[in-house]
């Protein structure tokens, strides 16, 4: 047996083996209740199985049409709900294969950019975002694969001169902008890439044209079919967003770290076990008295440092952690830019510092769904970190393991805590449903995400439009509690009836406010998870006037 035979069934059996852990790590959730936007690509790609090329008619039924995403992964939903239906299980068995997919790219460019390919990949397995996000059923892992690939065979194309993977990296690009539109910073990403390596245009940079040339077709065909060009209404929602969060630009700077910090976790865990105490103690210090400066002074006006309680300690003692991971890590990534300084470290150094400026200044929040892109980077950033800054040889094997072992647990603990408030809120529906559904009246329902799915889905409640409410004396307004576009029934509209209480997991929370946790949007705090939890609670309102106006906002 040649060598290269023995190396390809090595590499062969690493594969198998990364592969089989994600799985493991993915397969207890797949019972998990639809969550957050799960239901809208659902709903999305049920009415692409009837109506295929109508991609966005789905969302043309709300008044105003809300579209925020290509269609790419409504098509996959539909494909996966075509053959095997459309319950948790299967969906969340069929978005196994991206989130392999996605951890076998990884590998495949660790191999190239790392010395240790194996411990790179399981570091981005281990992260809370990609545990998380694989957990779901919405646009973002399914991205992350086309992501990784399009930069593993684009950076084979330049280096080989090979046109055809230049073509595939192409192609991948198209499918990952038209999965989750954050894909068409890929352009920018491998332009600069190869403009560094190859140190001239060549034939090269027409294979990024495509990509940029297939997002303005679709804008058009969009715009022609629906009216809408998606391009201005993406960009006006971003700034809508940015304008009424209240936050100011260090304000959201901070958020960021705190998000990339607690999001990929797995580099502060080898950046404190590989970095002299003494630094460790002294930067965490001086990151503690500068958050100190920046509460006195107000910046961080809209953290929930303090409530009807006092000071939130435990708020107050996470953020500069999270903080500091963040901080650690962008520094790893500079120092791996500036001391190599090539083709490769500027790949990786735009990939990270690129995603984060999307995520701070452009995106509609900060969130961690925008920080996934970067937990494949953050593997082979660390193994190139030490690399340098120490002998890997001499590395013991828990000196490996240990920080992919506990950043997997912390992982571990966040997916479970998110699957239980899923979870809460598919129980929350069937039950109240159990009590209100003989009620004379009409019943209606404000927020979105899982609990609006569930309760619809038992029928007799439908969606409140605040635009042309249709409410009359004697109806029901349901509104949770921990959700989106709620808003307040005054007393002299409606008469609180009740209150429904449910439980959730205990230790760690995802999406809660009085925690500081915003998991899916920074509007519902600065903390990507947060320790501590408060029950989920749903109001039920009965009208005592008839309200046809719209609601002020």
């Amino acid at each position: 047996m040649t060598q290269n035979n023995e190396k390809q069934i090595s590499s062969n059996r690493t594969i198998c083996l990364l592969l089989l852990i994600c799985l493991l790590c993915l397969i207890p959730f797949v019972n998990k209740a639809f969550h957050i936007d799960d239901p809208t690509f659902i709903g999305m790609a049920k009415h692409i199985q009837s109506n295929p090329l109508d991609y966005f008619g789905y969302y043309m039924q709300f008044s105003p049409p809300v579209i925020t995403n290509p269609p790419v992964v409504a098509y996959f939903i539909a494909l996966a709900g075509c053959f095997f239906g459309y319950s948790e299980i299967s969906l969340h068995v069929a978005f196994l294969i991206p989130a392999c997919a996605a951890i076998l790219g990884t590998y495949l460019l660790a191999c190239d950019l790392c010395a240790k390919p194996f411990i790179a990949t399981l570091a981005a397995l281990c992260t809370p975002v990609f545990i998380v996000s694989s957990t779901t059923v919405m646009c973002d892992v399914l991205m992350l694969s086309f992501w990784v690939f399009s930069i593993f065979y684009w950076r084979r194309g330049i280096l080989e001169d090979r046109r055809i993977y230049l073509l595939i990296s192409s192609v991948l690009i198209i499918l990952c902008i038209m999965t989750k539109y954050m894909g068409i910073c890929l352009v920018p990403l491998l332009l600069a890439y190869s403009m560094l390596e190859k140190r001239k245009p060549g034939e090269w940079i027409l294979y990024l044209l495509l990509p940029i040339a297939a997002i303005f077709l679709f804008d058009q065909i969009t715009y022609i079919k629906y009216g809408l060009r998606q391009l201005s209404y993406i960009e006006s929602f971003s700034i809508y967003n940015h304008q009424t969060s209240h936050k100011n630009t260090l304000a959201n700077i901070v958020t960021g770290l705190s998000f990339l910090g607690g999001c990929i976790l797995v580099h502060w865990l080898y950046y404190v076990i590989y970095t002299k105490k003494m630094y460790v103690l002294l930067h965490l210090a001086a990151i503690i008295i500068i958050l100190m400066i920046l509460m006195r002074f107000d910046v961080l006006n809209y953290y929930p440092i303090a409530g009807a309680d006092g000071i939130n300690w435990t708020f107050v003692a996470q953020l500069p952690f999270f903080v500091f991971a963040g901080v650690s890590f962008i520094f790893i990534v500079f120092s791996d830019f500036l001391r190599n300084r090539d083709s490769d470290s500027l790949l990786l150094f735009l990939w990270v510092i690129g995603t984060f400026a999307f995520t701070v200044f452009v995106n509609w929040s900060v969130n961690a769904r925008s920080i996934l892109p970067i937990a494949p980077v953050a593997g082979i950033l660390v193994m190139r970190h030490l690399r340098q800054s120490c002998k890997l040889n001499l590395i013991s094997i828990l000196g490996f393991y240990a920080p992919l072992i506990l950043s997997l647990l912390m992982a571990m603990i966040v997916a479970s805590a998110d699957y239980s408030l899923a979870k809460s809120a598919r129980t929350a529906a069937h039950s109240i449903h159990d009590k209100i559904r003989d009620w004379p009246g009409k019943v209606w329902l404000e927020g979105h995400w899982g609990f609006q799915h569930y309760i619809e889905s038992a029928g007799g409640v439908k969606v409140l439009d605040y635009e042309n409410p249709s409410l009359k004396k004697g109806d029901l307004v349901i509104i949770p509690g921990n959700n989106t576009n709620t808003k307040l029934l005054y007393q002299h509209l409606a008469l609180f009836k009740n209150e429904y209480t449910f439980d959730v997991a205990k230790l760690v929370s995802t999406t809660n406010v009085s925690t500081g946790a915003g998991f899916y949007s920074d509007l519902f705090g600065p903390l990507p998870f947060a320790v501590g939890y408060t029950p989920e609670k749903y109001y039920v309102y009965e009208m005592i006037v008839d309200k046809k106006t719209r609601f002020s906002y």
